[in-house]
């Protein structure tokens, strides 16, 4: 069997300003990186929107949002168990997280179309449920996708340590 090679790195003060650089910069994905993106639906394009990455911590937010929870077998003292996840939440949640602010407040925070959509018949009370109304399932799933793709889903490390 081949033996691994290891690789050491030894932080000196020449290189420590260099990775703190490169490791402050790495923290601020969620404010530098966005994707633009067009909803269109026949050849017309309907609206667009810029999304940006997500942390690991929101998209557990976004998951606990959209999962309900029911007693525990075991008594009331224990904590709630987790019953079902809705997919279509889960994914409608991550899409108005990702949502850079300016464009959430035009579309999903919009009261405007909130009432629209009420009066249309549409039974919407939150953001999840405006975002579901106004995209098809498809268009959840896609925009879903482009997130997690943005957020570093299926990136590997090696990958990036090679370039």
């Amino acid at each position: 069997m081949a033996e691994k090679e290891e690789t050491k790195i030894e932080v000196t003060e020449e290189n420590e300003m260099d990775l703190i650089t490169g490791l402050l910069k790495a923290a601020e994905y969620k404010t530098e990186v966005q994707q633009p993106l067009n909803i269109t639906r026949n050849g017309q394009t309907l609206f667009k929107f810029n999304v940006r990455p997500l942390s690991f911590d929101e998209i557990a937010q976004c998951r606990k949002k959209a999962t309900t929870y029911m007693a525990n077998p075991g008594g009331a003292s224990l904590p709630l168990v987790e019953k079902e996840v809705s997919t279509a939440d889960y994914m409608a949640w991550k899409i108005y997280t990702a949502t850079v602010a300016t464009d959430g407040k035009k579309f999903w925070d919009n009261s405007a179309l909130k009432e629209g959509l009420k009066k249309a018949g549409h039974m919407v009370m939150t953001q999840n449920e405006i975002i579901k109304e106004v995209l098809t399932a498809g268009e959840l799933e896609a925009v879903s996708d482009a997130i997690d793709n943005l957020s570093g889903g299926g990136v590997s490390v090696v990958d990036y340590a090679k370039n």
